[in-house]
């Protein structure tokens, strides 16, 4: 077999002809989805969707399909992988940017699909080995437990999941149905490095190989692109037919969300080295907490004295290695890094105004390496001094007897790995590193935890080089890719501008491409307002009359609305602002960072009346139907911060190419992010509100028609922001 091929009985070879007519037939109506489905309408946008995918498939091309709310594209890409790898024998990978819309497909779209289709398709949904609990470490956890390592919260949490095993059904995460830290999760999730396999006594009960072993058997298989980009990545390093993948083997994928997968790849084809990584790795080893001692060495000790599976003499000496040699170590590799980590945060605190600088040899980059050459030097040996004790260490194990001892002889091997590809990386990022990557330090969460990075500056040809030659078909599909109704942009970015023959890959010819728009009634929907007095950002500010009509706004709705920004800033200066005077008119003011995401979006739907002030994350990927949502906000044009390293990067190779880096990379980055943003408001042919961009650069500016023209035609109104507001309340008062 080929590819993705697989066992399937006599394969039927279809014409692309049959194969359209097939794919007609389902969405014909009086056939199986309007049979299937009450109020079921034609939608000419999703059949010819779903014949695109299908042509892209038979023919073995790439193709580019953007898809208006309301198309139907789940069912429109579906029905054709379903019809081709049932007809083919292929296997289809379908890949979307998050687990909400992964769940969705295989909850509701899936199960709806197989129940139409006369065949017996066979669909699995496999996440990243971190969604899954992991049952080996959830057991190893219980002792401790017992010992009272945990605090209250921790405990109850521990046995909330004790509960929760008896019931859950695929042990992801997203089943559990209580209240879990993510600190919790980190203790018991599954982690591809460390795994035991073979050797793990819950082998045979895995979560996740359990979701692997269905996948194997599958006609399409769901994943996220996350994943399979990891699969990639590997792909990439050990050659893509390599026994060794994330993924079973593929030639066809689908890949929703498509406008993500640039930075997608672009994190999945670099290196990160972290200050929580290494805390997390170096823990899984010791730690300490409540006065209390925990992890592997820890559980080896007590094994040594307790029940050694050697001869006690031999099992003394062991011990002794472990107590005087290997865990002083451990505390200097720990007190080593926090300082190296410490003192680069430091210097990126200083020289970074988004929480991000540039390292050398990055043009402009901070020479990291120069200046703390005495830690980083201390770091590396120290890494390298507790790799070498681990693996004498594990040697010295090797006398000991019983299925227990196999174990944790393969789980300290596990650990010495990880250890190395850490110390291989800092190799690499304090060497000579080459120059066609971007390498920066990286602020994140509440406390500023470091991360160094390193990624490639453009992913196009590292795509066609590891990715496209070995695929047959590859559809990408978005309801937010085209630029005034043209793929150049992404075509470009994604290295799909220029045909390359690879004989038997997709990318042989041309890409197909289709804009398929919504079929909402945006005139009748929805009012665009842009006022012409708001100032135009100046370095970063605003003046005060942004605060003042965003709440005039907010009042003239009675709430019920979405304000987005593209920086935290803005955000906690207009909330601050509008906070009182909202609560004083019983309009309940939500704000990011406060709570955690889900519980911000399950409060708005709940309160009606609420108003939800957030960033990036709200732009995208959240359905709110019905008048609960009847305003969005758009305080600012969401161009990418321009000085963060890899954008600063891409806009200097752009330019010593001789290229508009703000026309050609800028300017679309952002207007597929406005898009995002835009299309929060109409979910259902049903919802009508109001648009508001608070930016007067889309009047001003050449570049603002690309803006108009890539969003569908709304009812229009462009005055001074006082005299918005009468048609905002008339427009509101229809609905």
């Amino acid at each position: 077999m080929n590819g993705g091929e697989r066992e399937k009985g006599e394969v039927k070879r279809l014409t692309l002809g049959e194969l359209e007519n097939l794919v007609e037939k389902v969405f014909e109506r009086g056939g199986p989805i309007s049979q299937h489905l009450e109020g079921y309408e034609e939608r000419p946008g999703q059949l010819l969707m779903a014949k695109t995918v299908a042509r892209a498939l038979w023919e073995g091309r790439a193709a580019f399909v953007e898809a208006g709310t309301g198309t139907g594209k789940s069912l429109a890409y579906l029905v054709p992988a379903g019809l081709w790898s049932s007809f083919s024998g292929e296997r289809v990978i379908v890949s979307t940017n998050t687990i909400n819309l992964q769940e969705q497909l295989i909850n509701k779209d899936v199960p709806f699909l197989q129940s139409v289709l006369d065949m017996d398709l066979k669909v699995a949904v496999i996440m990243g080995w971190s969604n899954y609990l992991c049952l080996y470490r959830f057991q190893a956890l219980g002792q401790y437990r017992q010992l009272g390592f945990w605090d209250s919260r921790e405990a109850e949490e521990l046995a909330a999941l004790e509960q929760w095993l008896a019931r859950c059904r695929t042990g992801s995460r997203s089943e559990v149905d209580f209240p879990l830290s993510d600190e919790t999760w980190w203790e018991v999730c599954a982690e591809s490095d460390v795994c035991l396999r073979h050797r793990c006594p819950f082998i045979n009960e895995c979560f996740y190989y359990g979701e692997r072993r269905q996948a194997f058997e599958a006609d399409i298989i769901i994943v996220n692109h996350h994943l399979l980009f990891s699969d990639l990545a590997v792909r990439r390093v050990m050659g893509f037919d390599t026994k060794r993948s994330v993924l079973p083997p593929y030639r066809y994928v689908i890949l929703d969300e498509a406008h993500h997968i640039e930075d997608v790849a672009t994190e999945h084809f670099g290196f990160s080295l972290s200050k929580i990584g290494i805390s997390r790795l170096l823990g899984r080893l010791q730690r300490r907490k409540r006065g209390k001692t925990a992890g592997l060495l820890h559980q080896i000790q007590g094994l040594l004295e307790t029940a050694p599976g050697m001869p006690e003499s031999k099992a003394q000496a062991v011990l002794a290695e472990l107590t005087d040699e290997l865990v002083p170590m451990l505390e200097r590799c720990e007190a080593a890094a926090s300082i190296f980590f410490a003192r680069a945060a430091e210097l990126i605190r200083t020289s970074a105004a988004e929480r991000a600088a540039p390292l050398w040899p990055t043009p402009g980059g901070i020479r990291l390496w120069e200046v703390l050459s005495d830690e980083s030097r201390d770091f590396l040996a120290s890494l390298e001094d507790l790799e070498r004790g681990l693996n004498s260490f594990k040697d010295r194990l090797s006398p000991a007897e019983g299925e227990g001892w196999e174990i944790l002889r393969a789980e300290v091997g596990a650990l010495e790995s990880r250890l190395t590809q850490s110390r291989a990386l800092l190799e690499f990022m304090s060497g000579e590193p080459p120059p066609d990557y971007v390498y920066w330090g990286e602020l994140s969460g509440r406390r500023g935890e470091l991360s160094l990075r390193a990624a490639p500056i453009e992913v196009a040809e590292v795509l066609q080089e590891a990715v496209y030659r070995h695929l047959a078909a590859a559809v990408f599909t978005s309801a937010t890719m085209a630029i005034d109704h043209s793929f150049q942009h992404i075509r470009r970015r994604l290295g799909l501008d220029s045909i390359t023959i690879f004989p038997d890959s997709c990318l042989g010819q041309p890409p197909l491409e289709e804009v398929i728009p919504s079929p909402f009634d945006y005139r009748r929907q929805v009012l665009l307002c842009v006022p012409t007095d708001i100032a135009e950002p100046r370095y970063g500010f605003y003046g005060s009359d942004l605060a003042e009509y965003v709440l005039q706004v907010l009042l003239a709705t009675s709430g019920r609305a979405f304000v987005l920004f593209t920086s935290y800033r803005l955000l906690q200066e207009i909330y601050q602002y509008c906070l009182l005077p909202l609560a004083d008119a019983g309009i309940r003011a939500l704000c990011q960072g406060t709570a955690a995401r889900s519980l911000l979006l399950e409060e708005f739907r709940r309160d009606t009346g609420s108003v939800l002030f957030g960033t990036s994350s709200f732009w995208e990927g959240v359905d709110v139907p019905g008048s609960a949502l009847s305003c969005v906000i758009l305080t600012k044009l969401p161009f990418q911060v321009p000085d963060h390293p890899v954008v600063a990067s891409r806009i200097r190779r752009l330019e010593e190419a001789g290229r508009n880096s703000f026309a050609e990379y800028m300017v679309p980055q952002a207007v597929i992010r406005f898009k995002q943003g835009f299309g929060r408001l109409i979910r259902r042919a049903s919802d009508h509100g109001v648009i508001v961009v608070c930016d007067a650069r889309l009047l001003s500016k050449p570049y603002g028609e690309a803006f108009f023209r890539s969003i569908p035609e709304c009812t229009t109104v462009i005055e001074p922001w006082r005299e918005t507001l009468g048609p905002i309340r008339e427009w509101l008062a229809r609905s």
